[in-house]
């Protein structure tokens, strides 16, 4: 089995808030596609620091996990997925990782 991690600000890099709707809209499309996702709760949640073209930022950010099957069809999803996530939420990027996992 794989674990997807996918890390989403919860402001555009010019500071202001991403709407609600469009956090909602993502986890539904990840429910439609994998049958369930796990989301970090939005009163605390992470924060990261990065740089980009010499600036620094710091987000505020929310993690969404899927555990599947491993099936090279999850791959390819999450990496069009991410593509469609940068331009929706107007990010240099966005972060998903995968791990190997065993469950018992």
């Amino acid at each position: 089995m794989k674990k997807y991690e996918i890390y989403l600000p919860l402001k555009y890099n010019d500071g202001t808030e991403i709407e609600p709707e469009k956090l909602k809209q993502i986890k539904e499309q990840l429910v439609a596609v994998f049958g369930a996702v796990t989301v970090s709760p939005l009163v605390a949640p992470f924060q990261g620091t990065w740089r980009y073209g010499g600036v620094e930022f710091i987000d505020e950010i929310i993690r969404f996990e899927i555990i599947n099957e491993q099936d090279f069809r999850s791959d390819l999803f999450l990496k069009e997925f991410k593509k469609q996530l940068k331009r929706t939420l107007r990010q240099f990027d966005i972060l998903i990782t995968v791990q190997t996992i065993e469950t018992i």
